[in-house]
């Protein structure tokens, strides 16, 4: 049975106990219940069990979300007990960034030290370790996964929404430290990523000029030579002309029907033209990009 602080009722614990319950790895336990107060993530009590520290809130609008805060006892480096304004609070130190789990009662103040002393010392219950790992690895997905999301939200799409398949294959050419500054998304008929020296356009191949399958190009600034767009009423192509692939249409070139064998070429997007007059204003610097010389500036890890 878990030991309960002294500002902890046995009720509010069988509570906590029952939250909690699905939560839990397989052969872990919890040992110890403590109160703790913190707003944003919020955290409503601490749970030491026999592998982690936990801080949860149990009326968190979805039950996943139940458990807010949470440290395997491997990786506890140190704990502090105390804050800079003397306040009780809990405050555990990883190899990564400080786990605040909010305050506590004073009272409670020596219950906390012997169950954290007993955790670290004891470590990681061996039953729990092989699930305790699947948890690590997946929590590290986890957050891998949305830092891409926010990194995605970040990037201006113009045309049609981004859709998951069409973001994991622009990623597979970037680089672990970028992201586009601009993505123009015609749906089917492909997508356009600018980066800060080079522009990748994907497409899936359709017609026998490309390969079955999924086909991205990546142009360098330095190999370009000009983009343009060739519009009708309602749809036109747009060009990127490198030194390899000279244009191919002229001034007069209105595409009132764009063959297969134009949309198989790799340096060639067909554009609605309501999309390309959303983008216009991005598509515009980037020309202004390739003929200066100077890229955009890369969205590098060091720069956000």
């Amino acid at each position: 049975m878990s030991k309960l602080s002294p500002a902890i009722s046995a009720l509010k614990a069988a509570h906590w106990q029952h939250c909690l319950a699905p939560h839990l790895l397989d052969g872990e336990v919890i040992v110890a219940f403590v109160s703790a107060h913190r707003l944003k993530p919020t955290v409503e009590g601490v749970a030491v069990t026999n592998a982690r520290v936990l801080g949860f809130h149990t009326a968190a609008p979805s039950r996943r979300d139940v458990i807010t805060m949470a440290v395997a006892a491997d990786e506890i480096a140190d704990v502090e007990l105390v804050s800079a304004h003397m306040v009780p609070t809990l405050t555990i130190r990883t190899t990564g960034t400080p786990l605040c789990f909010g305050e506590f009662h004073r009272e409670e103040m020596d219950f906390l030290t012997y169950f954290l002393d007993t955790l670290r010392h004891d470590g990681v219950d061996e039953a729990v370790r092989p699930e305790l790992d699947r948890w690590r690895s997946d929590t590290q997905q986890s957050a891998g996964a949305r830092a891409r999301r926010r990194e995605q939200r970040r990037v201006p799409v113009y045309g049609e929404p981004m859709t998951s398949a069409q973001w994991v294959a622009i990623e597979r050419s970037i680089g672990s430290d970028e992201y586009p500054w601009m993505i123009l998304n015609c749906g089917r008929h492909g997508q356009l990523a600018a980066f800060a020296d080079r522009i990748v356009i994907r497409k899936t191949g359709r017609t026998t000029d490309l390969p079955v399958g999924e086909h991205l190009e990546v142009i360098p600034f330095t190999d370009i030579v000009d983009v343009t767009y060739r519009c009708g009423a309602l749809s036109g192509v747009l060009e990127v002309a490198t030194k390899a692939c000279p244009a191919i249409y002229g001034e007069g070139f209105w595409p009132s029907a764009v063959s297969d064998h134009t949309e198989a070429l790799p340096n060639v997007l067909r554009v609605p033209k309501a999309y390309y007059q959303g983008a216009q204003e991005s598509i515009d610097k980037l020309r202004q990009y390739v003929h200066t010389g100077q890229g955009a500036g890369s969205r590098a890890a060091s720069a956000r």
